[in-house]
């Protein structure tokens, strides 16, 4: 009778962590374009509009554009995402639910 080989395979690794150093911040709100992503999740449209009056009315931000995904699980159109920080100095995305 042959004897069979097995090759065990450890199936852990290690993470692979992308470098990230973040964006500069910027030195003012006032007077900037914000824009606003919405994941299209439940709330997340009302929690970005309350943001929107809190930074027009505490930062006197000049601009908010809005762009909605389609859905939570789907990535912003890339054409439109380009748009937007074409237009704005800043980004917030908010996650509803």
């Amino acid at each position: 009778m042959a004897t069979q080989q097995y090759t065990l395979v450890n199936p852990v690794t290690e993470p692979i962590i992308a470098p990230f150093d973040g964006a500069p911040r910027l030195p003012s709100l006032a007077g900037t374009r914000v824009g606003l992503i919405d994941d299209s999740k439940r709330n997340a449209d009302v929690l970005l509009e309350e943001l929107a009056e809190v930074l027009r009315n505490r930062y006197e931000i000049r601009e908010v554009r809005w762009l909605r995904k389609p859905s939570a699980s789907r990535p912003a159109d890339p054409v439109e995402l380009e748009e937007l920080v074409a237009n704005v100095d800043s980004v917030v995305v908010a996650i509803g639910d």
